[in-house]
């Protein structure tokens, strides 16, 4: 599971968190010179506890980020939502997309894709607890806040979850180079689940078997191919351009 609480810095991600989910913020270091008038009313219409960013308040890591003097401490508890709860409170239709994350390293490519999936209607982003980089203060960084927005849910073994949500009426969609389907030929009808494998060796072989199709992004022959984040913006934005209804109501508000 991902770590019980971890740091969030920078103004744009501990506003949107205050915004957002105020109750998982346990605390704000705020840096003396900072006098931002939108954050000084958020921690008070909130009641959340503030303390001086100085040296050695924090661990050295964190007051070497980049964190703007404003650094906040959050409960990831209530941030990572249980794959059953989620499921069964879901709305299937074909507006309905999930993205799922298999085995993906670099939490910069995480926080990229929880952004892109924000910014396209996706509903929910899947997050394994094993061989997954998870939830930590650089990802929450790199999503611009919208970690707080769009629902992020912890799930245990890819392959049951696929197969459930198979069941339940989604057409499961890998991301492959090597696919035979093209993504600017596909209609997307069904309610969709996008399988985004792993950096370097792409989507599992168990997993590939069981997704109902496998896209590729035709490019140019001369370039290389493009890494998962940005395939994922690409694939994302193609099924949005078919569903303009879940632009509009996919983030919690």
């Amino acid at each position: 599971m991902a770590q019980e609480k971890t740091y969030i810095y920078g103004k744009h991600v501990v506003v949107e968190a205050l915004r957002s989910i105020p109750g998982a913020i346990d605390r704000v270091f705020v840096a003396p010179q900072v006098d931002d008038k939108e954050l000084r009313e958020l921690l008070h219409e909130t009641k959340t506890q503030t303390r001086v960013l100085a040296q050695g308040a924090l661990p050295q890591e964190i007051m070497e980020s980049a964190h703007q003097g404003i650094v906040g401490i959050i409960s990831l508890e209530g941030l990572l939502r249980p794959y059953r709860e989620f499921a069964d409170t879901l709305t299937v239709n074909p507006d309905t997309a999930l993205v799922l994350l298999d085995e993906i390293q670099d939490p910069q490519n995480v926080g990229a894709i929880i952004r892109s999936a924000a910014a396209f209607g996706i509903r929910g982003v899947l997050i394994p607890e094993h061989n997954q980089a998870q939830l930590t203060g650089m990802v929450l960084k790199v999503s611009a806040g919208m970690a707080f927005r769009v629902p992020l849910v912890g799930i245990g073994n890819v392959n049951m979850t696929v197969r459930d949500l198979k069941d339940r009426g989604f057409w499961i969609y890998g991301l492959d180079e090597a696919g035979n389907h093209p993504l600017s030929k596909e209609v997307f009808d069904v309610p969709a689940l996008f399988v985004l494998g792993n950096e370097a060796k792409g989507i599992r072989q168990k997993t590939r078997e069981l997704c109902d199709i496998l896209l590729s992004i035709p490019l140019n022959p001369e370039c290389e191919s493009l890494n998962v984040a940005a395939s994922a913006a690409v694939t994302l934005y193609a099924w949005s351009s078919e569903h303009p209804n879940a632009l509009r109501t996919s983030l919690k508000k």
